[in-house]
């Protein structure tokens, strides 16, 4: 059988996991096995008896589907012979169905037969290492395990898509296992990604933290002399942290400590979990900061700015990594709050860019891209986007934007920034941008005279 496996050009620098576990299950029985990212014109040439396709995000589905309709001719019927399935395979599988003729794979592989093939179930297999290393692009992290040692999650917060994809928590396999199956195959490797959903909910806690210790990956451990890394990479649920739940986690090469500070709600569980960590050795953070789902600006900022307190009291550096909510049925990442408008969504992204998706938790860098305070805050985020990206290009025009805007009242300003929505995605700017005309001089930083485009 020739097999032909697609990972489309989405920007994940992670590895297709999914794709590879299907290619130890087809190189097991001896077929042909290509992989490829997107569309590749040598390869839509080759008759393939079976085309696979990993979907990511719902965001990422028209990508996925304009790869789909690229391959099919490749094979002799698409509605036996091509497969999508993944992420939003799983969570918006008829918007795939209504558009391309395929199977549609909906869950994780975990039973048997679901690719017709008499197959025992796909999540099972170690997935195929060396199957990446046929394309340029470059997965991070580099020779690492990926494991899982649980599946699912405790909680059922309303923007996760957990509960949908794997509604039931429970216990997977070891870590030694898994460990032990994939270094028989593949040999030693140098660092350890555990992709659990919320691995410390496991009531064999402890006796997952022994394994990974026992495998050379206690507190300070080397291998060809670099330092091991752990890495809870989903997180882990800072509610659940306790004293003894820290000192195991400090028994073993964890870095960074990846935690949620989501909403307000659980700022004192946050805190208290940072504290006891601090406490414990840590000094490396990573906190994932949702926005744009029931928050408010003010929230999201002040959040960003107990990351700040955080590390100054305790003297760690926990660095903030923003992560903007979309629904988990949106197809185009165009989703705007009700307390947020899409000029504020757009700045974030512009300071993000120039601060390559983190936030420092040093004051002085993180005041020169966020702002002093709220107020100053919401004025970065306002300003055109070149004015953000490049700020000392632009620090006199940005000088007389700021002076006409804070001539505007606050209701004003609302008004403003509802207009620079309309404006970002009208097919008739120019005769909108006369309709505003009282907003004339504003306007002209966003949208010069000689050249219509932020």
């Amino acid at each position: 059988m020739n097999v032909l496996l697609v990972e489309p050009t989405y920007r994940s620098k992670f590895p297709p996991l999914g794709l590879m576990r299907i290619s130890a299950f087809h190189k097991e029985r001896d077929d042909a096995v290509t992989f490829v990212r997107g569309k590749v014109p040598e390869y839509r040439m080759v008759h393939w008896h079976r085309v696979y396709i990993a979907s990511l995000f719902t965001y990422e589905l028209p990508r996925t589907v304009d790869t789909v309709k690229y391959y099919l001719q490749t094979v002799q019927n698409p509605l036996e012979d091509v497969f999508v399935g993944g992420i939003g395979a799983t969570l918006l599988p008829n918007y795939i169905r209504e558009r391309v003729p395929c199977q549609v794979i909906e869950g994780p592989l975990d039973r048997p037969n679901m690719l017709g093939l008499g197959e025992s179930p796909i999540a099972e297999y170690i997935p195929d290492y060396r199957l990446i290393d046929s394309v340029k692009w470059q997965y991070r992290p580099e020779n690492a395990y990926f494991i899982r040692v649980s599946k699912g999650c405790i909680r059922k917060c309303k923007f996760c898509a957990v509960p949908i994809l794997e509604p039931t928590f429970g216990y997977l396999q070891s870590v030694n296992e898994q460990l032990e199956a994939v270094r028989k195959k593949y040999g030693e490797r140098q660092d350890i990604i555990l992709l659990d959903n919320n691995i410390l909910a496991l009531p064999c806690l402890p006796q997952v933290i022994q394994d990974i210790r026992e495998q050379g990956f206690h507190k300070g451990a080397k291998w060809n002399g670099k330092k091991r890394i752990v890495d809870f990479n989903q997180g882990i649920d800072a509610r659940l942290i306790t004293h003894p739940v820290a000192d195991l986690l400090s028994s073993v090469c964890l870095s960074p400590v990846r935690l949620a500070f989501d909403y307000d709600a659980v700022e004192f569980e946050y805190r208290r979990a940072v504290h006891l960590l601090a406490e414990k050795g840590f000094i490396q953070f990573t906190t994932y900061v949702m926005f744009n789902f029931e928050d408010t600006p003010e929230s999201f900022y002040r959040r960003l700015r107990v990351n700040l307190e955080l590390s100054n009291e305790l003297d760690i550096r926990v660095t903030g990594f923003p992560m903007r909510y979309v629904p988990i049925d949106d197809v185009d990442r165009h989703f705007v709050s009700v307390n947020w408008t899409w000029r504020y969504l757009r700045g974030i992204q512009c300071v993000l860019n120039a601060t390559h998706g983190m936030v420092s938790p040093n004051p002085t860098f993180f005041e020169a891209a966020f702002g002093k305070s709220y107020e100053e805050f919401l004025e970065v985020i306002a300003m055109p986007d070149r004015y953000i990206i490049y700020r000392n290009q632009y620090a006199s025009q940005a000088d007389v934007w700021r002076s006409e805007y804070r001539k505007l009242s606050e209701a004003e300003k609302r008004e403003f920034l509802e207009i620079l929505g309309v404006l970002h995605s009208s097919r008739e700017r120019d005769s909108d941008i006369v309709t505003n005309s009282r907003f004339s001089t504003l306007i002209d930083h966003y949208y010069p005279k000689t050249q219509k485009m932020l």
